[in-house]
């Protein structure tokens, strides 16, 4: 019954992993990079912020609107003004009383340009809103690393399940071997019965294994699903990568990270701020013109029209110490910023040399894992033949299959370490997308 079990949930498992997609590993980043949420909230942030680099720079062009204007009144003053405006007052007609004038309406047709002349918050603010605008780029293309090298920790989950599953087959088809053989030496009468059941159990733990093997596999190729913005499927790998992969691939320059570039761009932004707060005790100069139509019945009617140009200029003096402040928190701002990329640029420095160091790290736990797997297949070889010849024991041969079985599963686990350690590195750079996917990114 309970190997009728086994045998269901394994059919299931296999069913459901055959209509998985498969795909390499720029397929996975490409597809990551496009599909994931994240990365496509960060594009839009950094949208956004072009945006707004584009609405401060139309502050340098004219302002123009158009405006129409109801009005009845039967005030003396406005009375006699509006009549003015629409060209119809006569100081000759007896029937004029300027002080009780009766109701007067207007309509009045208003076109207005506005044109700073010079204005340093316009020249400031666009130059920050440039600054923010490359700030979001650089961090968008940060996500976007990020996003990139989560997809390809969860590709190596999915190559290391598949290698975790064939060392499950491989044990278990070693444990099948050696039942086969402690029942042939049993019935020989050379054997134990003992030893036959303690091989049934050493089997039974391998073909648990195999399930579990086979339920981390489908989970990993689910969490690459998900890592690929595709929550509802799952996906296999196509291709193995190997440490060749990284040949000639070393990381090239620290400062093409994001998320320094980022705070590169808020410190030239503080440093904009600052000289912002400094221009805040200059005058401020624009132009005014105006075009009007008057119509005492009609909408945008014409009864008379006039126009007017102007250029003002404004200075405040004195604002109750405003400026004063603004310029110190300016310059606490732009000295925090500066400090905060300071602080970040040589936190990337030592994570990158963390990076390469436990790459080589790896490399060298790779080799030995190699070696180790090469020692326990010799020692289980001739463990295996002085059982069949009488000279050994079953616990003998079960520890060095067990040892065998240890090696092979550290040599699978130290291959994925070194895989991942080297992707670090090009990521602690941040010239994980331009390795893998340099027809992708902009340069």
């Amino acid at each position: 019954m309970y190997k009728q079990l086994l045998l269901g949930v394994a059919l299931a498992l296999l069913a459901t992993s055959a209509m998985a997609e498969t795909m390499d590993l720029s397929q996975a980043l490409a597809m990551a990079v496009a599909h994931r949420p994240l990365a496509e909230a960060a594009r839009q942030q950094a949208e956004a912020a072009r945006f707004q680099a584009s609405e401060a720079r139309s502050y340098y062009l004219p302002k123009v609107s158009v405006a129409e204007n109801f009005v009845v009144t039967n005030e003396p003053g406005n009375s006699m003004f509006m009549t003015l405006n629409q060209e119809q007052l006569d100081l000759r007609d007896p029937s004029l009383d300027l002080n009780h004038p009766g109701t007067t309406k207007d309509f009045e047709t208003k076109i207005s340009l506005q044109q700073p002349l010079f204005n340093p918050d316009i020249s400031y603010g666009y130059r920050q809103a440039q600054q923010g605008a490359a700030a979001a780029a650089a961090t968008a293309r940060r996500s976007e690393e990020q996003i990139a090298f989560g997809a390809f920790s969860s590709y190596l989950g999915v190559q290391q399940a598949h290698a975790a599953l064939a060392w499950a087959e491989s044990y278990r088809k070693n444990a099948s071997e050696v039942l086969r053989v402690a029942g042939q030496r049993r019935e020989a009468g050379v054997g134990l019965k003992a030893d036959e059941l303690r091989a049934r159990v050493f089997l039974s733990a391998a073909e648990r294994r195999l399930v579990t093997a086979r339920n981390d596999l489908e989970i990993a190729r689910r969490r690459l699903a998900l890592a690929l913005g595709e929550p509802e499927a799952a996906v296999d790998i196509a291709i193995d990568l190997t440490p060749e992969l990284f040949a000639g691939r070393q990381e090239t320059a620290l400062m093409q990270r994001g998320d320094i570039e980022a705070l590169s761009a808020q410190a030239k932004a503080a440093e904009l701020s600052y000289q912002q707060s400094r221009a805040a005790y200059l005058p401020r100069v624009g132009l005014l013109a105006s075009y009007s139509r008057h119509d005492s019945s009609t909408p945008f009617g014409n009864e008379g029209d006039g126009w007017n140009v102007g250029v003002g200029l404004s200075w405040d003096l004195f604002d109750g110490g405003r400026r004063a402040s603004a310029k110190g928190h300016a310059t606490a701002m732009k000295r925090a910023i500066e400090a905060r990329r300071l602080d970040a640029s040589r936190g990337a420095r030592l994570q990158v040399e963390v990076a390469r160091r436990r790459s080589e790290e790896a490399r060298l736990n790779l080799k030995t894992a190699k070696e180790a797997v090469a020692e326990a297949e010799e020692g289980n070889r001739l463990t295996q033949d002085r059982y069949q010849a009488g000279l050994a024991n079953l616990s003998d041969l079960l520890g060095t299959q067990s040892a065998l079985d240890q090696a092979r599963m550290d040599a699978v686990r130290a291959e994925s370490a070194l895989l991942m350690a080297l992707g670090n590195v090009q990521f602690q750079n941040g010239t994980f997308l331009k390795t893998f996917l340099p027809d992708e990114v902009n340069p």
